[in-house]
């Protein structure tokens, strides 16, 4: 089975909040990341995410948009961790669950936390609100040869590319289109990267313009939280991997 076929059969299998198996190792966590995203697609109500790192804020005060501290936002601020390794000018970042904002549970659905940074991002620039989220799983089996030649896969990645780095790891960096669904209402584009290392460590970023609808923070933003050629750096760093 490819890393693919593992990943769509996960979600289906672990759809509303039914945990995954134990014994199904740390795959679970990239598989509940990419519930988000697959569930989003087909019209589902809610999704997979959870906060498991430390909160971080550039600057001072709470998120934009006059909402005040969310339930779902931690409140302990920071100027080092994730923050640190997040291009200067980024905007205000806070650790956050969308698990909780777009479903609603405080139960957390991330799986256990692999990679020191694992979580949720709440990034708030220009009055709008986008998210960083950054999950890691071990030991991925059978790795789908090439992400961006999947010619049935509906909707298909945009500007998708697909490069050898150092190490021998493969970095697969793609777009994903806006949305509309059952929750959120509207999804914004989104920017998604994977780092595929060859012990299978599997890193996935993902670069989201944000959500409009029940549990929003703020106004989808304009722009991608990273651009392109920051997002592909971030991936990149060391210090995101267990």
């Amino acid at each position: 089975m490819s890393e693919n076929e593992m990943v769509r059969e996960l979600l289906w299998k672990a759809a509303g909040a039914v945990p995954v198996p134990e014994s199904r190792g740390s795959e679970s966590v990239f598989a509940r990341a990419a519930r988000l995203r697959l569930r989003r697609r087909a019209g589902v109500t809610g999704v997979a995410a959870a906060a498991v790192a430390a909160a971080v804020v550039l600057g001072s005060g709470a998120l934009s948009g006059g909402q005040g501290q969310s339930p779902a936002a931690s409140p302990a601020a920071e100027l080092t961790g994730f923050g640190k390794l997040l291009p200067a000018g980024v905007g205000k970042v806070r650790q956050v669950s969308l698990g909780q904002l777009l479903k609603g549970t405080k139960k957390p659905l991330g799986g256990k936390k692999v990679g020191p940074y694992d979580g949720d991002y709440a990034v708030s620039r220009d009055g709008g609100t986008g998210f960083v989220t950054v999950y890691t799983a071990k030991h991925v089996k059978n790795p789908e040869p090439d992400p961006c030649g999947m010619p049935h896969e509906t909707p298909r990645k945009e500007q998708c590319t697909r490069e050898t780095v150092s190490g021998g790891a493969v970095l697969t960096i793609w777009r994903w289109p806006a949305q509309k669904a059952v929750q959120p209402a509207y999804s914004g584009p989104e920017l998604h990267a994977t780092l595929l290392l060859r012990n299978g460590t599997l890193l996935s970023v993902r670069d989201w313009t944000g959500f409009a609808g029940q549990g929003s923070l703020g106004p989808v933003m304009k722009n991608y939280p990273l651009t392109r050629a920051q997002l592909r750096e971030l991936v990149l760093k060391s210090d995101l991997l267990p």
